[in-house]
This record gives structure tokens, C-alpha cells and sequence, in this order.
């Protein structure tokens, strides 16, 4: 119903993570060009002293310092990054081999055991089969046989899931260091994503909200999660930012785990009827505006205004969210809650109608990415009448604005 796709067994055995280890070897080579180009081209200026004089030499000077600064504090990210990404990769490797270790293991086993996709062990005969085969030390065949899988299971589950944790929270912390970025390189970014349009570039500038102070991580998990799979067994964990589990244990202590497993069908709901009614452009166009607008109309008649806006500006909070997606996704998340407030006892049939209509009609926002001829360009905030040909995907992470993450 929710949440990621939880890795198995036979998917991560084969991965290779050659690339990873190659990335944060270039960048780290990366890092050390600019930091050398950087002192080089400072410390030229700097001599110039003897020969570069008045105003505009001791300017040149101070200019190049400041740019020295800010090239360094960018080759520190650049190196920061490549250290995590080699973390990572080396955290990956050690506990694929985990795995493989434990699947030869029971692939060895005197109990004809074989590991399932999500990492439990099994054997292929049972109990009594074993206790018939070890008699008359059938009982005492059956506990090894069973402390044998359990074992197992037990160190295959829990490199699986350290690789999901890497896969999925690694991935969270590593873009962290892109909001370390000095607000210059943010500023060239910002530049080149604006439209020239008041209306839309104010949109752009107001509809950010701050990262979170933490690294998302998977919720629910443990009890709670088992919990909440009493009535809704198909949840599973989401990668969430503090500030939405902050939330979701807000209505999960006040309403319920049935809420918390609500909430997650709405999401669910609103992604089916935006498939439903916009399939061409369900990424950063048409499909996703609607929805972003059809969820928060959901979540505010369900759970009201207030818990709503909490949550769904919570969700924008993750570190690298690119800022015209983010800007897009919280206007559009306010239209929505907007609707429902004007219309609290309107169908969710109603409410598609209604939505459907705003974005006929302009009034929400998506990702324009090629111009009138089909050339594509950076993607930039347009109004929803835009042609669905004309939207598209933005990268999956960016760099934020000055001043605003």
C-alpha cells in the first residue's frame, strides 16, 4: 500500500558497488583540484601587491580572498561527500558478503536449509521429518535444526537491513552536505532557475521551508510498525524527516494506529487517481500537482487543517529537495487544503473534480522543462494550463536556495 520496496535476498547479492567506490574516488580528486586551482589563484593575487595598486588592486585582493573561502568551503563538501560514499559502499560490501556467507552456510548445513528472499531460513523438511531421520535424538535434532535456522536468519536479516538502512537513510545523509554549499554557488543556482515571471518567481522565493535539524530515516518499524499491520498488513516503512514521524506519533498517540494506517491509504489513494487522471505527466507535472492538491484535500478533511499543514510541510524538509519541486509541491499542497476547506463535504469524487478544474484552469503549479519547440532547458515553475508535453522530471536532489535551507 506505502512505503519503499524493501530489498531481498537475491537482489542485493547482486549488486556491485564498484561505481560507488569510483564516484567518491572523483570526487575526493575533485575536491583536492579546487582546493589547489583555489590556493593558486589567491595566492597570485595576493602577490600582485608590488604592481596592482590603489583602489582597484587592494578590491582584486579582497575579492580573492573571498573567493578562495568560498572554492575551499566547497571542496570541504565535495570531500565530505566522497568520505560518505565510500562509507557507505564499504558498509554495503561488508554485509553483502554477510549474506553470502550465511546463504553458503545454509546451503552447507547437514538440516537442508535455504534462505528465503527476505532473509529468513527455512529447511526443506520438517519437524517431524527431522525427528523421524535423527530418531531415537529426534527432539534434540529438531532444537539444533532450529537454533541452526534461527541463527541464521538472524545474521542474514540484520546485514539486510543495514544494507537497506545504507541504501535508503545513507543516500539521506549524503546530500545533508549539499546545504553546506557557500550561499554563492546557491545564488547561481537560484539565478538560473527563475522564470522572469513575478507571480511565479515569488512562488519559487516564499514556498521553501528549512530542512530538518536530522537525517530522515525509515518509520514505522519495530512494534509499531506490526502494529499498525494488524489492519493494514501491506504498510511498509517510508523514509520520513524528524519533523513527519514527529507528526505521525502526534496522531498515532491521539487517534490510533488505524490513523497512521490511513494516513498512509490516502497517499496511497491520491497517487492512484493522479495516475488515474494525469498519467503522462505523474512526474513534476499535471499528475503530480493534482496529487499533491488531491492528498492535502484528503488529509484536511480526515485529520484537519492544522495536522495537515504540520505533516505535509514536514515532508518537503528532506535535505537536497530541489528548490523549484519544493516550491511546487508546497503551493500545490496548500491549493488542496485550500479546496477542502471551502468544500468539507465534498465526494473525493467532487474534490477530483475540483482539482482537476484548478489545474485546467492555471491555478496550480508544475515543472516546465521544454519550451514551445520541444528544446528542453533547466526545469522551471508554469502555471498548470501549460501543455502536458511540456513538463517533466526534475533531478532527483538539487541545491537549495540562499538563505532558505
Amino acid at each position: 500500500m506505502s512505503g519503499i520496496v524493501l530489498l531481498t535476498v537475491p537482489v542485493v547479492v547482486q549488486w556491485d558497488t564498484t561505481h560507488m567506490a569510483q564516484a567518491a574516488v572523483q570526487m575526493a580528486a575533485c575536491s583536492d583540484i579546487l582546493e589547489a586551482e583555489a590556493n593558486s589563484a589567491e595566492g597570485k593575487i595576493s602577490r600582485s601587491i608590488d604592481y596592482f595598486k590603489g583602489e582597484a588592486g587592494d578590491a582584486a585582493r579582497v575579492r580573492g580572498k573571498s573567493d578562495r573561502g568560498e572554492i575551499i568551503a566547497t571542496a570541504e563538501v565535495l570531500a565530505q561527500m566522497a568520505a560518505k560514499t565510500a562509507s557507505l559502499a564499504a558498509n554495503i560490501d561488508t554485509n553483502i558478503a554477510k549474506i553470502k556467507a550465511g546463504v553458503a552456510e545454509a546451503d552447507a548445513s547437514r538440516w537442508d536449509l535455504f534462505v528465503e528472499s527476505d532473509g529468513n531460513v527455512r529447511s526443506y523438511k520438517s519437524n517431524v521429518e527431522t525427528s523421524r531421520e535423527y530418531w531415537p535424538g529426534g527432539a534434540a535434532a529438531v532444537l539444533a535444526k532450529e537454533i541452526a535456522s534461527s541463527s541464521l536468519s538472524s545474521k542474514i536479516k540484520d546485514a539486510l537491513a543495514s544494507i537497506q538502512s545504507d541504501d535508503q537513510e545513507g543516500a539521506e545523509h549524503l546530500v545533508r552536505f549539499l546545504e553546506l554549499l557557500p550561499d554563492s554557488v546557491k545564488s547561481g543556482v537560484a539565478r538560473s532557475v527563475r522564470t522572469g515571471n513575478p507571480t511565479l518567481d515569488s512562488i519559487l522565493e516564499n514556498y521553501q521551508t528549512a530542512v530538518s535539524s536530522e537525517s530522515a530515516e525509515l518509520w514505522p518499524t519495530g512494534a509499531t510498525l506490526e502494529l499498525i499491520r494488524l489492519k493494514y498488513p501491506d504498510i511498509n516503512p517510508s523514509m520520513l524527516t524528524p519533523d513527519e514521524i514527529s507528526a505521525m506519533k502526534n496522531l498515532l498517540l491521539t487517534q490510533g494506529p488505524a490513523a497512521v494506517g490511513e494516513q498512509f491509504k490516502l497517499s496511497s489513494d491520491a497517487t492512484e487517481a493522479a495516475l488515474a487522471t494525469f498519467l503522462a505527466s505523474a512526474q513534476d507535472g499535471q499528475g503530480d500537482a493534482f496529487r499533491h492538491a488531491y492528498w492535502n484535500a484528503l488529509m484536511t478533511q480526515k485529520f484537519g487543517e492544522e495536522w495537515t499543514t504540520e505533516y505535509a510541510t514536514a515532508h518537503e524538509k528532506t535535505a537536497g529537495n530541489v528548490p523549484q519541486r519544493e516550491a511546487m509541491d508546497l503551493y500545490n499542497n496548500e491549493r488542496g487544503r485550500q479546496i477542502a476547506l471551502a468544500n468539507p463535504n465534498a465526494s473525493p469524487a467532487e474534490l477530483q473534480q475540483i482539482i482537476k478544474n484548478e489545474i485546467n484552469n492555471g491555478t496550480l503549479v508544475v515543472l516546465e522543462t521544454k519550451d514551445a519547440e520541444g528544446g528542453e532547458h533547466t526545469p522551471k515553475l508554469a502555471f498548470s494550463n501549460l501543455p502536458e508535453g511540456r513538463t517533466g522530471q526534475a533531478p532527483g536532489v538539487g541545491i537549495p536556495l540562499p538563505g532558505k535551507k
